[in-house]
Protein backbone atom coordinates (compact mmCIF):
# COMPACT_ATOMS: atom_id res chain seq x y z
CA UNK A 1 0.00 0.00 0.00
CA UNK A 2 1.37 3.38 -0.98
CA UNK A 3 2.07 6.24 1.39
CA UNK A 4 2.75 9.95 1.28
CA UNK A 5 2.71 11.72 -2.04
CA UNK A 6 2.13 8.50 -4.02
CA UNK A 7 -1.18 8.04 -2.21
CA UNK A 8 -2.20 11.60 -2.93
CA UNK A 9 -1.27 11.39 -6.59
CA UNK A 10 -2.88 8.03 -7.35
CA UNK A 11 -6.50 7.81 -8.45
CA UNK A 12 -9.12 5.17 -9.20
CA UNK A 13 -12.07 5.75 -11.55
CA UNK A 14 -14.89 3.21 -11.59
CA UNK A 15 -17.69 3.51 -14.17
CA UNK A 16 -21.15 1.99 -14.47
CA UNK A 17 -23.73 2.19 -17.24
CA UNK A 18 -23.93 3.27 -20.84
CA UNK A 19 -21.53 4.26 -23.62
CA UNK A 20 -21.86 7.93 -22.65
CA UNK A 21 -20.74 7.05 -19.14
CA UNK A 22 -17.77 5.10 -20.51
CA UNK A 23 -16.75 8.17 -22.50
CA UNK A 24 -17.18 10.54 -19.56
CA UNK A 25 -15.18 8.25 -17.27
CA UNK A 26 -12.34 8.54 -19.74
CA UNK A 27 -12.70 12.32 -19.62
CA UNK A 28 -12.26 12.09 -15.85
CA UNK A 29 -9.09 10.03 -16.28
CA UNK A 30 -7.79 12.49 -18.86
CA UNK A 31 -8.46 15.44 -16.55
CA UNK A 32 -6.60 13.77 -13.70
CA UNK A 33 -3.73 12.72 -15.98
CA UNK A 34 -3.35 16.25 -17.35
CA UNK A 35 -2.81 17.51 -13.83
CA UNK A 36 -0.12 15.04 -12.92
CA UNK A 37 -2.13 12.32 -11.24
CA UNK A 38 -1.56 8.64 -12.01
CA UNK A 39 -3.85 5.59 -12.04
CA UNK A 40 -3.49 3.55 -8.86
CA UNK A 41 -1.44 0.40 -9.33
CA UNK A 42 -2.75 -2.95 -7.98
CA UNK A 43 -2.53 -2.83 -4.20
CA UNK A 44 -1.81 0.90 -4.13
CA UNK A 45 -4.10 3.13 -2.11
CA UNK A 46 -5.56 6.00 -4.12
CA UNK A 47 -5.82 9.56 -2.85
CA UNK A 48 -9.01 10.18 -4.81
CA UNK A 49 -11.64 7.69 -5.91
CA UNK A 50 -14.25 8.62 -8.50
CA UNK A 51 -17.40 6.55 -9.11
CA UNK A 52 -19.15 7.59 -12.33
CA UNK A 53 -22.66 6.33 -11.67
CA UNK A 54 -25.80 5.26 -13.53
CA UNK A 55 -29.40 5.95 -12.49
CA UNK A 56 -31.44 4.60 -15.41
CA UNK A 57 -33.05 1.93 -13.18
CA UNK A 58 -33.37 1.30 -9.46
CA UNK A 59 -30.97 -1.60 -9.89
CA UNK A 60 -28.42 0.70 -11.53
CA UNK A 61 -28.54 3.03 -8.51
CA UNK A 62 -28.12 0.00 -6.23
CA UNK A 63 -25.06 -1.15 -8.17
CA UNK A 64 -23.63 2.38 -8.05
CA UNK A 65 -24.04 2.42 -4.28
CA UNK A 66 -22.35 -0.98 -3.99
CA UNK A 67 -19.44 0.25 -6.14
CA UNK A 68 -18.93 3.21 -3.80
CA UNK A 69 -18.87 0.92 -0.76
CA UNK A 70 -16.40 -1.50 -2.37
CA UNK A 71 -14.00 1.28 -3.33
CA UNK A 72 -14.22 2.80 0.14
CA UNK A 73 -13.07 -0.55 1.50
CA UNK A 74 -10.29 -0.89 -1.09
CA UNK A 75 -9.06 2.69 -0.56
CA UNK A 76 -9.95 3.59 3.05
CA UNK A 77 -7.94 6.82 3.03
CA UNK A 78 -9.30 8.20 -0.24
CA UNK A 79 -11.45 11.20 -0.94
CA UNK A 80 -14.55 9.76 -2.64
CA UNK A 81 -16.22 11.74 -5.43
CA UNK A 82 -19.49 10.61 -7.00
CA UNK A 83 -20.23 11.79 -10.54
CA UNK A 84 -22.75 10.78 -13.19
CA UNK A 85 -26.52 10.47 -13.15
CA UNK A 86 -26.91 9.02 -9.63
CA UNK A 87 -25.12 12.09 -8.25
CA UNK A 88 -28.29 14.02 -9.07
CA UNK A 89 -31.48 14.21 -6.99
CA UNK A 90 -29.54 13.16 -3.88
CA UNK A 91 -29.73 9.52 -4.96
CA UNK A 92 -26.34 8.84 -3.40
CA UNK A 93 -25.55 12.15 -1.73
CA UNK A 94 -26.26 10.88 1.80
CA UNK A 95 -23.77 8.02 1.67
CA UNK A 96 -21.36 8.18 4.58
CA UNK A 97 -17.80 9.02 3.68
CA UNK A 98 -18.57 10.66 0.32
CA UNK A 99 -16.65 13.89 -0.14
CA UNK A 100 -18.52 15.36 -3.10
CA UNK A 101 -21.43 14.60 -5.45
CA UNK A 102 -21.22 16.25 -8.88
CA UNK A 103 -24.28 16.05 -11.10
CA UNK A 104 -23.99 15.94 -14.93
CA UNK A 105 -24.69 19.60 -15.55
CA UNK A 106 -23.20 21.46 -18.50
CA UNK A 107 -19.94 22.28 -16.73
CA UNK A 108 -19.70 19.30 -14.40
CA UNK A 109 -16.08 18.74 -15.44
CA UNK A 110 -15.19 22.20 -14.18
CA UNK A 111 -16.89 21.36 -10.89
CA UNK A 112 -14.89 18.15 -10.74
CA UNK A 113 -11.60 20.04 -11.19
CA UNK A 114 -12.54 22.44 -8.39
CA UNK A 115 -13.57 19.53 -6.14
CA UNK A 116 -10.27 17.68 -6.57
CA UNK A 117 -8.34 20.90 -5.97
CA UNK A 118 -10.27 21.43 -2.72
CA UNK A 119 -10.02 17.81 -1.59
CA UNK A 120 -6.30 17.44 -2.28
CA UNK A 121 -4.74 20.66 -0.93
CA UNK A 122 -1.56 21.60 -2.64
CA UNK A 123 -2.42 19.81 -5.88
CA UNK A 124 -2.17 21.87 -9.05
CA UNK A 125 -5.51 21.69 -10.90
CA UNK A 126 -5.42 24.28 -13.65
CA UNK A 127 -8.86 25.29 -14.88
CA UNK A 128 -8.18 25.16 -18.59
CA UNK A 129 -10.49 23.41 -21.06
CA UNK A 130 -12.86 23.41 -18.13
CA UNK A 131 -16.16 22.87 -19.92
CA UNK A 132 -17.10 19.26 -20.33
CA UNK A 133 -17.50 19.36 -24.11
CA UNK A 134 -14.10 20.98 -24.59
CA UNK A 135 -12.12 18.31 -22.77
CA UNK A 136 -11.17 16.08 -25.65
CA UNK A 137 -10.60 12.35 -25.18
CA UNK A 138 -7.51 11.32 -27.13
CA UNK A 139 -7.57 7.61 -26.38
CA UNK A 140 -8.96 4.77 -24.29
CA UNK A 141 -6.15 2.92 -22.56
CA UNK A 142 -8.40 0.25 -21.06
CA UNK A 143 -10.23 -0.83 -24.22
CA UNK A 144 -9.78 -1.20 -27.97
CA UNK A 145 -13.11 0.28 -29.09
CA UNK A 146 -13.38 4.05 -28.63
CA UNK A 147 -16.51 5.98 -27.73
CA UNK A 148 -17.11 9.40 -29.27
CA UNK A 149 -19.72 11.45 -27.45
CA UNK A 150 -21.24 14.09 -29.71
CA UNK A 151 -24.35 15.10 -27.79
CA UNK A 152 -25.80 15.33 -24.28
CA UNK A 153 -29.27 15.82 -22.83
CA UNK A 154 -32.75 14.77 -23.92
CA UNK A 155 -36.24 16.26 -23.96
CA UNK A 156 -38.20 13.49 -25.69
CA UNK A 157 -40.29 12.99 -22.57
CA UNK A 158 -40.62 9.20 -22.24
CA UNK A 159 -42.77 8.74 -19.16
CA UNK A 160 -40.59 6.01 -17.63
CA UNK A 161 -37.26 7.84 -18.01
CA UNK A 162 -35.48 9.91 -15.38
CA UNK A 163 -32.62 10.90 -17.72
CA UNK A 164 -34.11 14.20 -19.06
CA UNK A 165 -34.44 15.41 -15.47
CA UNK A 166 -30.83 14.47 -14.78
CA UNK A 167 -29.17 15.49 -18.04
CA UNK A 168 -31.42 18.43 -18.95
CA UNK A 169 -31.83 20.02 -22.37
CA UNK A 170 -30.15 18.61 -25.52
CA UNK A 171 -26.85 20.18 -26.52
CA UNK A 172 -24.44 19.29 -29.31
CA UNK A 173 -20.68 19.18 -29.58
CA UNK A 174 -19.62 21.32 -32.59
CA UNK A 175 -18.95 19.26 -35.70
CA UNK A 176 -15.38 20.50 -36.10
CA UNK A 177 -14.65 19.42 -32.52
CA UNK A 178 -16.18 16.00 -33.19
CA UNK A 179 -13.95 15.51 -36.24
CA UNK A 180 -10.84 16.70 -34.41
CA UNK A 181 -11.48 14.27 -31.58
CA UNK A 182 -12.16 11.40 -33.97
CA UNK A 183 -8.81 12.07 -35.68
CA UNK A 184 -7.08 11.93 -32.30
CA UNK A 185 -8.72 8.60 -31.50
CA UNK A 186 -7.64 7.19 -34.86
CA UNK A 187 -4.10 8.47 -34.34
CA UNK A 188 -4.09 6.73 -30.94
CA UNK A 189 -4.68 3.44 -32.76
CA UNK A 190 -8.41 2.94 -32.30
CA UNK A 191 -9.74 1.21 -35.40
CA UNK A 192 -13.39 1.47 -34.31
CA UNK A 193 -15.42 4.32 -32.83
CA UNK A 194 -18.95 4.27 -31.48
CA UNK A 195 -20.77 7.57 -32.03
CA UNK A 196 -22.87 8.10 -28.93
CA UNK A 197 -24.90 10.59 -26.94
CA UNK A 198 -27.69 10.66 -24.40
CA UNK A 199 -30.03 10.89 -27.39
CA UNK A 200 -27.67 10.90 -30.34
CA UNK A 201 -30.42 11.17 -32.97
CA UNK A 202 -31.25 14.67 -31.70
CA UNK A 203 -27.92 16.00 -32.97
CA UNK A 204 -28.53 19.19 -34.97
CA UNK A 205 -32.26 19.37 -34.27
CA UNK A 206 -32.21 22.67 -32.41
CA UNK A 207 -29.40 24.40 -34.28
CA UNK A 208 -30.63 23.60 -37.79
CA UNK A 209 -27.01 22.95 -38.72
CA UNK A 210 -25.15 19.68 -39.17
CA UNK A 211 -27.17 16.58 -38.31
CA UNK A 212 -26.17 13.01 -37.50
CA UNK A 213 -25.86 12.13 -41.19
CA UNK A 214 -23.41 15.02 -41.60
CA UNK A 215 -21.39 13.76 -38.62
CA UNK A 216 -21.07 10.29 -40.13
CA UNK A 217 -20.14 11.74 -43.53
CA UNK A 218 -17.35 13.74 -41.88
CA UNK A 219 -16.06 10.72 -39.97
CA UNK A 220 -15.96 8.65 -43.15
CA UNK A 221 -13.41 11.15 -44.48
CA UNK A 222 -10.94 9.94 -41.82
CA UNK A 223 -9.24 6.98 -43.55
CA UNK A 224 -7.73 5.50 -40.38
CA UNK A 225 -11.19 4.84 -38.91
CA UNK A 226 -11.90 1.34 -40.16
CA UNK A 227 -15.22 0.84 -38.37
CA UNK A 228 -17.91 3.30 -37.27
CA UNK A 229 -20.95 2.37 -35.18
CA UNK A 230 -23.90 4.44 -33.99
CA UNK A 231 -25.52 4.05 -30.59
CA UNK A 232 -29.24 3.92 -29.82
CA UNK A 233 -31.73 5.63 -32.16
CA UNK A 234 -35.48 6.15 -32.19
CA UNK A 235 -37.16 4.59 -35.25
CA UNK A 236 -38.21 8.01 -36.56
CA UNK A 237 -34.56 9.12 -36.40
CA UNK A 238 -33.57 6.49 -38.95
CA UNK A 239 -34.16 8.95 -41.79
CA UNK A 240 -33.53 8.38 -45.48
CA UNK A 241 -30.60 10.83 -45.37
CA UNK A 242 -29.05 8.93 -42.47
CA UNK A 243 -29.56 5.55 -44.14
CA UNK A 244 -28.04 6.88 -47.36
CA UNK A 245 -24.80 7.75 -45.53
CA UNK A 246 -24.93 4.50 -43.55
CA UNK A 247 -25.15 2.49 -46.77
CA UNK A 248 -22.45 4.50 -48.55
CA UNK A 249 -19.44 2.75 -47.03
CA UNK A 250 -18.54 -0.71 -45.70
CA UNK A 251 -16.79 1.12 -42.87
CA UNK A 252 -20.25 1.90 -41.46
CA UNK A 253 -21.14 -1.23 -39.51
CA UNK A 254 -24.45 -2.92 -40.49
CA UNK A 255 -25.57 -3.00 -36.88
CA UNK A 256 -28.56 -0.93 -35.73
CA UNK A 257 -29.70 -0.38 -32.14
CA UNK A 258 -33.41 0.47 -32.15
CA UNK A 259 -35.09 0.36 -28.73
CA UNK A 260 -38.58 -1.12 -29.10
CA UNK A 261 -39.54 -0.87 -25.39
CA UNK A 262 -42.95 -2.44 -26.16
CA UNK A 263 -44.70 -4.02 -29.11
CA UNK A 264 -48.08 -2.71 -27.98
CA UNK A 265 -49.27 0.59 -29.44
CA UNK A 266 -51.36 1.18 -26.35
CA UNK A 267 -48.32 0.85 -24.08
CA UNK A 268 -46.10 2.85 -26.45
CA UNK A 269 -48.61 5.69 -26.24
CA UNK A 270 -48.58 5.52 -22.43
CA UNK A 271 -44.78 5.61 -22.58
CA UNK A 272 -44.89 8.71 -24.86
CA UNK A 273 -42.53 7.02 -27.31
CA UNK A 274 -43.98 8.98 -30.27
CA UNK A 275 -43.98 6.03 -32.67
CA UNK A 276 -46.13 2.98 -33.30
CA UNK A 277 -45.15 -0.61 -33.90
CA UNK A 278 -45.94 0.03 -37.55
CA UNK A 279 -43.41 2.90 -37.55
CA UNK A 280 -40.86 0.64 -35.91
CA UNK A 281 -41.31 -2.18 -38.40
CA UNK A 282 -41.19 0.31 -41.28
CA UNK A 283 -37.82 1.59 -40.01
CA UNK A 284 -36.54 -1.99 -39.92
CA UNK A 285 -37.74 -2.63 -43.48
CA UNK A 286 -36.11 0.59 -44.74
CA UNK A 287 -32.81 -0.32 -43.06
CA UNK A 288 -32.88 -3.85 -44.47
CA UNK A 289 -33.51 -2.43 -47.93
CA UNK A 290 -30.19 -0.53 -48.04
CA UNK A 291 -27.88 -2.20 -45.48
CA UNK A 292 -26.29 -5.63 -46.07
CA UNK A 293 -28.19 -8.06 -43.81
CA UNK A 294 -28.09 -5.74 -40.77
CA UNK A 295 -28.35 -6.93 -37.19
CA UNK A 296 -30.88 -5.24 -34.92
CA UNK A 297 -30.36 -4.86 -31.18
CA UNK A 298 -33.15 -3.58 -28.99
CA UNK A 299 -34.28 -2.69 -25.46
CA UNK A 300 -37.59 -3.87 -24.02
CA UNK A 301 -39.35 -2.90 -20.79
CA UNK A 302 -41.53 -5.67 -19.35
CA UNK A 303 -44.37 -4.92 -16.96
CA UNK A 304 -44.99 -1.25 -17.71
CA UNK A 305 -48.10 -0.11 -15.76
CA UNK A 306 -51.24 -1.42 -17.44
CA UNK A 307 -49.43 -4.02 -19.56
CA UNK A 308 -51.89 -6.85 -20.14
CA UNK A 309 -51.06 -10.27 -21.50
CA UNK A 310 -52.18 -9.23 -24.97
CA UNK A 311 -49.80 -6.24 -24.83
CA UNK A 312 -46.94 -8.54 -23.91
CA UNK A 313 -47.93 -10.90 -26.73
CA UNK A 314 -47.60 -7.99 -29.15
CA UNK A 315 -44.01 -7.47 -27.93
CA UNK A 316 -43.33 -11.15 -28.64
CA UNK A 317 -44.90 -10.84 -32.08
CA UNK A 318 -42.84 -7.80 -33.08
CA UNK A 319 -39.67 -9.43 -31.76
CA UNK A 320 -40.25 -12.41 -34.02
CA UNK A 321 -41.08 -10.19 -36.98
CA UNK A 322 -37.79 -8.27 -36.65
CA UNK A 323 -35.61 -11.22 -35.66
CA UNK A 324 -33.50 -9.28 -33.18
CA UNK A 325 -29.91 -10.41 -32.86
CA UNK A 326 -29.78 -9.20 -29.26
CA UNK A 327 -32.42 -8.06 -26.79
CA UNK A 328 -31.79 -6.17 -23.56
CA UNK A 329 -34.78 -6.96 -21.34
CA UNK A 330 -35.60 -4.90 -18.26
CA UNK A 331 -38.40 -5.24 -15.70
CA UNK A 332 -40.23 -1.94 -15.27
CA UNK A 333 -38.45 0.30 -12.78
CA UNK A 334 -40.52 3.10 -11.24
CA UNK A 335 -38.14 6.05 -11.21
CA UNK A 336 -38.94 8.92 -8.82
CA UNK A 337 -40.15 12.14 -10.46
CA UNK A 338 -41.33 10.38 -13.64
CA UNK A 339 -44.92 10.24 -14.88
CA UNK A 340 -44.93 6.45 -15.03
CA UNK A 341 -44.08 6.24 -11.32
CA UNK A 342 -47.51 7.76 -10.65
CA UNK A 343 -49.42 5.51 -13.03
CA UNK A 344 -51.98 3.09 -11.57
CA UNK A 345 -52.48 -0.53 -12.70
CA UNK A 346 -49.06 -1.76 -11.61
CA UNK A 347 -48.26 -5.22 -12.91
CA UNK A 348 -47.63 -7.82 -10.21
CA UNK A 349 -43.93 -8.53 -9.69
CA UNK A 350 -44.49 -12.29 -10.08
CA UNK A 351 -46.11 -11.68 -13.48
CA UNK A 352 -43.23 -9.40 -14.51
CA UNK A 353 -40.64 -12.02 -13.61
CA UNK A 354 -42.53 -14.70 -15.53
CA UNK A 355 -42.84 -12.50 -18.63
CA UNK A 356 -39.17 -11.52 -18.43
CA UNK A 357 -38.23 -15.19 -18.30
CA UNK A 358 -40.37 -16.01 -21.32
CA UNK A 359 -39.02 -13.11 -23.34
CA UNK A 360 -35.41 -13.94 -22.43
CA UNK A 361 -35.95 -17.49 -23.71
CA UNK A 362 -37.34 -16.10 -26.96
CA UNK A 363 -34.46 -13.62 -27.21
CA UNK A 364 -31.91 -16.42 -26.78
CA UNK A 365 -33.54 -18.39 -29.58
CA UNK A 366 -33.57 -15.36 -31.90
CA UNK A 367 -29.91 -14.64 -31.12
CA UNK A 368 -28.97 -18.24 -31.83
CA UNK A 369 -30.90 -18.17 -35.11
CA UNK A 370 -29.14 -14.99 -36.25
CA UNK A 371 -25.70 -16.31 -35.33
CA UNK A 372 -26.33 -19.61 -37.06
CA UNK A 373 -26.88 -17.78 -40.35
CA UNK A 374 -23.23 -16.78 -40.28
CA UNK A 375 -21.71 -20.21 -39.74
CA UNK A 376 -19.17 -21.02 -42.50
CA UNK A 377 -19.15 -17.37 -43.62
CA UNK A 378 -16.29 -14.88 -43.53
CA UNK A 379 -16.34 -11.91 -41.17
CA UNK A 380 -13.97 -9.37 -39.64
CA UNK A 381 -13.54 -9.24 -35.85
CA UNK A 382 -12.10 -6.40 -33.80
CA UNK A 383 -9.72 -8.34 -31.51
CA UNK A 384 -10.37 -7.14 -27.96
CA UNK A 385 -9.88 -9.46 -25.00
CA UNK A 386 -6.74 -11.64 -25.14
CA UNK A 387 -6.49 -14.88 -23.15
CA UNK A 388 -2.78 -15.78 -23.09
CA UNK A 389 -3.48 -19.16 -21.47
CA UNK A 390 -5.90 -20.32 -24.15
CA UNK A 391 -4.28 -18.30 -26.91
CA UNK A 392 -7.64 -16.84 -27.98
CA UNK A 393 -9.21 -13.47 -28.65
CA UNK A 394 -12.77 -12.31 -28.00
CA UNK A 395 -14.30 -9.58 -30.12
CA UNK A 396 -17.21 -8.58 -32.30
CA UNK A 397 -17.88 -8.87 -36.01
CA UNK A 398 -19.24 -6.09 -38.17
CA UNK A 399 -22.76 -7.15 -37.15
CA UNK A 400 -21.82 -7.23 -33.47
CA UNK A 401 -21.73 -11.00 -33.21
CA UNK A 402 -19.56 -12.00 -30.21
CA UNK A 403 -16.77 -14.19 -31.58
CA UNK A 404 -13.79 -16.11 -30.21
CA UNK A 405 -10.85 -17.17 -32.35
CA UNK A 406 -7.30 -18.45 -31.75
CA UNK A 407 -4.36 -16.24 -32.59
CA UNK A 408 -0.88 -15.17 -31.53
CA UNK A 409 -0.04 -12.30 -29.22
CA UNK A 410 -0.08 -8.84 -30.73
CA UNK A 411 -3.45 -8.81 -32.52
CA UNK A 412 -5.33 -6.84 -29.88
CA UNK A 413 -6.93 -3.72 -31.34
CA UNK A 414 -6.69 -4.88 -34.94
CA UNK A 415 -9.43 -6.00 -37.32
CA UNK A 416 -8.90 -9.69 -38.06
CA UNK A 417 -10.52 -11.68 -40.92
CA UNK A 418 -12.05 -14.94 -39.69
CA UNK A 419 -14.13 -17.86 -40.90
CA UNK A 420 -17.15 -18.20 -38.64
CA UNK A 421 -17.76 -21.63 -37.18
CA UNK A 422 -20.03 -23.13 -34.53
CA UNK A 423 -22.58 -20.89 -32.85
CA UNK A 424 -22.67 -21.58 -29.11
CA UNK A 425 -24.83 -20.12 -26.38
CA UNK A 426 -22.78 -16.97 -25.79
CA UNK A 427 -20.56 -16.59 -28.85
CA UNK A 428 -19.49 -17.98 -32.19
CA UNK A 429 -16.18 -19.78 -32.50
CA UNK A 430 -14.10 -18.88 -35.56
CA UNK A 431 -10.80 -19.56 -37.30
CA UNK A 432 -8.40 -16.77 -38.19
CA UNK A 433 -7.87 -16.37 -41.94
CA UNK A 434 -4.32 -15.74 -43.05
CA UNK A 435 -3.99 -12.77 -45.40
Amino acid sequence: MGTGNSVRKAYEVRVLGCKVNQYEAQQLRCRLDLNGHLPAKPGEEAGVVVVHTCAVTNNAVKKSRQAVRRLQQEHPGAQVVITGCAATENLLANLEGVSRCIAPREDWMGEFQDAVKDLLPGEKMERKDDTTDHLRVTGFSVQTRAFLKIQDGCDLGCTFCIVPRLRRKPRDKPLEMVVEEARSLAEAGHREVVVCGVSVGLYGRDTGGANLADVLSALLRIPALERIRVSSLHPNELTEDLLEVWASSPRMMPHVHLPLQSGSNRILQAMHRNYTTEDFLDAVVRAKRVLPDPSFNTDVIVGFPGEAEEDFSETERVSEAVGFSRMHIFPFSARPHTQAARYPDRVDSVVIRERCSRLKQRAARLTQAYHTRYEARQAVVLAEQWDPVQGTYDGYTERYIPTRFPGPAGLQGSCVPVMMGHSGKDRVTATRLMT
